[in-house]
């Protein structure tokens, strides 16, 4: 049974682009990401208003009270910031696994935007939605270059990861940029797509 458990959190992974990790890693990647994340402070949204707001708000229909059983989206968002934290390389992890390319060659790559970097801690993070084996995702390297480079590392790989209905298959099936790209599919579309982020 555990090894079943493991298979799917294995499988879960992969969807994103991602190799599992230990618990004790992804633990160690969030609490770096919640630190590195910028503080928001949080209050009952009832709280920061007045007795005559709420009963307006109340009045034209509106839910006022807290639900503290919804998801919270800066945990959602710290959680994937995490999951890309831990399974990111390092320029020397990046140049290792594309043979016959140094540290170097990586660290242009980031500079002229072909490869999606974090600058974490100082140092360059590589997220692992890249590649596939050995090689990077086939024309990844063009359509980095064309998505804007203050996007932030989650939104980066779900937009990379969510299917698009531009991106429609001749048998229909809608695709994600990153499946679209890792199918050798032209990769003009993606591009134009990453243009408007």
């Amino acid at each position: 049974m555990a090894k079943e458990a493991q298979i799917d959190d294995n499988h879960f992974f992969q969807i994103y682009g991602l190799n599992a990790r230990p618990p004790a890693t992804l633990n160690a990647a969030l609490a770096r990401a919640i630190e590195s994340m910028h503080r928001t402070l949080y209050t009952e949204s009832k709280g920061e208003m007045t007795a005559d707001e709420l009963r307006f708000l109340a009045e034209s229909g509106i839910d006022v009270e807290e639900h503290p059983d919804l998801s919270d989206p800066m945990m959602d968002y710290a959680t994937a910031f995490a999951a890309i934290l831990a399974t990111s390389l390092t320029t020397a992890e990046v140049a290792k696994r594309l043979r016959g390319v140094t540290a170097v060659r990586v660290r242009q790559m980031i500079g002229d935007g072909t490869l999606y970097a974090i600058r974490i801690d100082g140092r360059w993070r590589i997220p692992e939605f890249q590649f596939q084996g050995d090689v990077l995702v086939p024309n990844i390297g063009s359509v980095n270059a064309t998505i804007n480079r203050e996007l932030d590392a989650v939104s980066v790989l779900r937009w990379y990861t969510t299917p698009d209905a531009e991106l429609e298959t001749a048998d229909g099936t809608v695709l994600s940029p990153l499946a679209w790209l890792k199918a050798g599919l032209r990769q003009a579309p993606v591009v134009e797509l990453a243009r408007d982020l």
